[in-house]
């Protein structure tokens, strides 16, 4: 195309220099001085017609700002698939789905509305959406395949996701936080009873969330021991799964360790823990007299504690 199109400005230019006679004809072509002529003038058309003939057939199939329309794959999913089906996709079940519905919606009702009145996209999907990114990794949660699946924009997928989250982020502390005395010593008693671990009132453990992308300032540092690059993080749960505390603000490079040891819990466990209660953690946790876990292989020296451990 840009062959062509500085052919025609050439041509054009010659044609017009040589009927104002700023170029003579024989300069051309010598010794033809009307068939010159005549031969700047069809290879001037000539040129024109092949740049139409391309600039129509440039591409075989135009779909710019197309949108495959498959809005009514959410709803089947919503309304028809199974409990494990909805799990795989959402990543949470339908009661769930339908509880952080109705927070979103009680918590941060404006974020969800239009200034000037109206609904922007169902707070249902929205939510859909950014659980579905959140829940998936690499080629499944882009924007670009997330938009076709739900037939939305780009920049619907982008929205949406941005509101969720902010208004997770709000009300977050109203939800994860650290039991009061009564609730621990109620876990207590059902560890007790249940598994033998007097004074457990729940477990931590590190977890990974990948990145999609290399960060672009020190990226070794978030490269993690599964070879991937993430950010690391310490989970703290009851036994009823209830998640009571998340510390986060280390890189994939970061052993649970060090993760721990910024935990508001670990740092003051007066203030989060009674007396003689404690967490279970694995064997990369830091032991603590606030969190036990199975022996490490030095530690294990009688065989009593070879057959318990």
């Amino acid at each position: 195309m840009s062959s062509l199109r500085k052919r025609l400005l050439f041509l054009s230019i010659v044609l017009a220099a040589m009927d104002v006679r700023l170029v003579d004809v024989c300069d051309v072509l010598p010794g033809e001085m009307q068939l010159g002529k005549v031969c700047v003038h069809l290879c001037w058309a000539l040129t024109w017609e092949t740049h139409l003939k391309t600039q129509a057939r440039r591409y075989l199939q135009r779909n710019w700002g197309v949108t495959f329309n498959s809005a009514a794959w959410f709803h089947a999913v919503r309304d028809r698939a199974s409990e494990q089906r909805f799990r795989t996709y959402f990543r949470v079940s339908r009661s769930t789905f339908s509880k952080l519905q109705d927070d979103l919606w009680a918590h941060a009702r404006p974020i969800f509305l239009r200034r000037r009145g109206g609904v922007l996209l169902a707070l249902d999907l929205q939510l859909a959406i950014t659980l579905y990114r959140l829940g998936h990794y690499g080629n499944a949660c882009s924007v670009d395949a997330v938009a076709d699946l739900f037939g939305i924009s780009v920049s619907a997928v982008i929205k949406s996701t941005r509101r969720v989250v902010k208004t997770l982020s709000m009300i977050a502390p109203e939800h994860i936080k650290w039991p009061g005395w009564s609730c621990r010593a109620a876990s207590s008693r059902f560890a007790a009873d249940g598994y033998g671990f007097q004074g457990c009132i729940g477990a931590t453990d590190g977890t990974t969330s990948p990145l999609t992308y290399q960060p672009a300032l020190h990226p070794w540092s978030y490269f993690d021991r599964k070879s991937r690059y993430s950010l690391n993080g310490i989970i703290t749960c009851e036994w009823n799964y209830i998640v009571i505390n998340v510390t986060l603000g280390c890189t994939g490079a970061a052993p649970d360790t060090f993760v721990q040891s910024m935990a508001d819990w670990h740092q003051h466990p007066a203030i989060y823990f009674s007396a003689g209660e404690y967490l279970l953690g694995d064997k990369g946790m830091l032991y603590t007299s606030r969190v036990i876990g199975p022996f490490k292989e030095p530690d294990r020296t009688s065989p009593a504690e070879c057959t318990l451990h």
